[in-house]
């Protein structure tokens, strides 16, 4: 995630898409050596392709709440329906994302997804808008970070990619996780505020 929080703000600093090209080939020789030689990335990558080669065990997490999303059919149990989770490791954390798809089905799975992109969007926005060089990249990278987040975690869950212990944001469990979150939307707030009060500064103009 810091990776590509690093390389995304290098290519906007620099505008050469150069940088991308280098970048995701370093990342996948080196996530490809972390799969050989690093045990515990090993697994993760091992459940990601097959999780019925260890259903009771290694793959019992995956598995369960695949199984979970799948009962809650299109439409969704409804809320707090989902059955019993207590079962179920880490419902509230790394697995929330299975949890509102089953509950909410895929109108709600979808509304968060939404959520998420409209964010991202917003947070765009203000990095476009912003005057200063510093303000535009602290708002790239800020929204970069939100939405390599929220794409990392939800992807994990529907096996689009190995899973991670990354949190989903403002949703999974955890007050650090929260707060951490709502300081880089602050972050974000304040920049745009001072890119709004940019024009009256310049102008001399007196706000009513």
């Amino acid at each position: 995630m810091f990776f590509t929080l690093f390389l995304v703000m290098l290519w906007v600093a620099t505008e050469r898409g150069s940088y991308l090209a280098v970048g995701a080939s370093l990342f996948a020789i080196g996530a490809f050596i972390c799969w050989q030689l690093v045990p515990v990335v090993g697994k993760r990558v091992s459940i990601w392709l097959d999780p019925y080669a260890d259903p009771r065990d290694s793959g019992y997490q995956v598995l369960q709440f695949t199984y979970l999303m799948s009962d809650g059919g299109v439409a969704g149990s409804g809320l707090g329906l989902s059955g019993s989770l207590a079962g179920m490791p880490q419902a509230e954390s790394d697995f929330i994302f299975a949890v509102v798809a089953s509950e909410l089905g895929l109108p709600g799975a979808l509304a968060l997804i939404t959520a998420y992109i409209l964010l991202i969007g917003a947070g765009l926005h203000v990095a476009q808008e912003a005057e200063h060089p510093f303000d535009k990249l602290l708002a790239c990278g800020l929204t970069t970070l939100l939405g390599i987040q929220a794409f990392v975690i939800m992807a994990g869950v529907t096996r689009l990619l190995p899973l991670t212990g990354v949190t989903l944001p403002f949703v999974s469990q955890g007050g650090t996780s929260l707060v951490a979150n709502y300081v880089l939307i602050a972050l974000l707030v304040r920049i745009s505020d001072e890119t709004s009060r940019e024009p009256v500064a310049t102008t001399g103009m007196v706000p009513v």
